[in-house]
């Protein structure tokens, strides 16, 4: 037990100064035997060395963990400097002037003005008047087309119409003469069959036997 409260002491002294010196373990060769200290051999010394290293570096590992640890769990302190809102403040470089322009400096002798020039646009990007699709300008020119040819069938018709009341006027008008006509012809006819039988009875008449014998008998 003597002995690994030797080596815990040294490795505790590592970390304070003039550390090397304390930590230099009594040898047989350098230092005599004193009263309540050990003589090891060359080969327990060198393994209680390396224990102790080992040891040593698993502490220093540990410590490096726990500071790490630390550090992230830091809570972020609200920072009081003077300077703190200027900087996160800190005006853009491209408008250190906006806020002094004066527009009379256009006209100064040191500084030259000309108007801003229109934002670069390709030629194959040029943007042109908005116009309306292919499909609604088709639809409008079929549109008006189909309204101008319902427009002028509509006169068509009515022409025809009146065409047709015209030839139904003269049709009606000739036919009637053609039946009064008719009529005025049949009524001739009739007329005539009527006085070739009238002509047909007298002569029959004047020839017959009595007729005769008293044509006779005058004579």
């Amino acid at each position: 037990m003597d002995f690994l409260s030797y080596v815990a002491e040294v490795s505790r002294g590592w970390d304070e100064p003039n550390s090397r010196e304390k930590g230099k373990f009594p040898s047989q060769q350098t230092q005599n035997p004193k009263a309540g200290m050990y003589m090891l051999s060359e080969d327990v010394d060198m393994k209680a060395k390396v224990a102790t290293l080992a040891r040593r570096l698993e502490e220093l590992e540990l410590k490096k963990m726990h500071e790490v640890q630390a550090i992230s769990e830091l809570k972020p302190m609200p920072c009081h400097a003077p300077f703190a809102n200027h900087v996160i403040m800190w005006p853009n470089n491209s408008a250190s002037y906006g806020n002094t322009y004066n527009s009379s400096w256009r006209n100064h002798p040191n500084f030259s003005w000309k108007p801003r020039p229109p934002p670069y646009q390709p030629q194959g990007q040029t943007q042109a008047p908005q116009q309306p699709s292919s499909v609604e300008q088709a639809i409008a020119n079929l549109s008006k087309v189909m309204n101008d040819f319902v427009g002028e069938q509509r006169a068509i018709n009515s022409q025809l119409h009146q065409k047709i009341e015209n030839v139904e006027s003269s049709l009606n008008k000739r036919m009637d003469g053609m039946q009064n006509d008719l009529y005025h012809k049949i009524d001739n006819i009739q007329y005539s069959i009527s006085r070739l039988t009238n002509l047909n009875t007298v002569n029959e008449k004047g020839n017959s036997p009595l007729n005769q014998a008293k044509i006779q008998g005058c004579s």
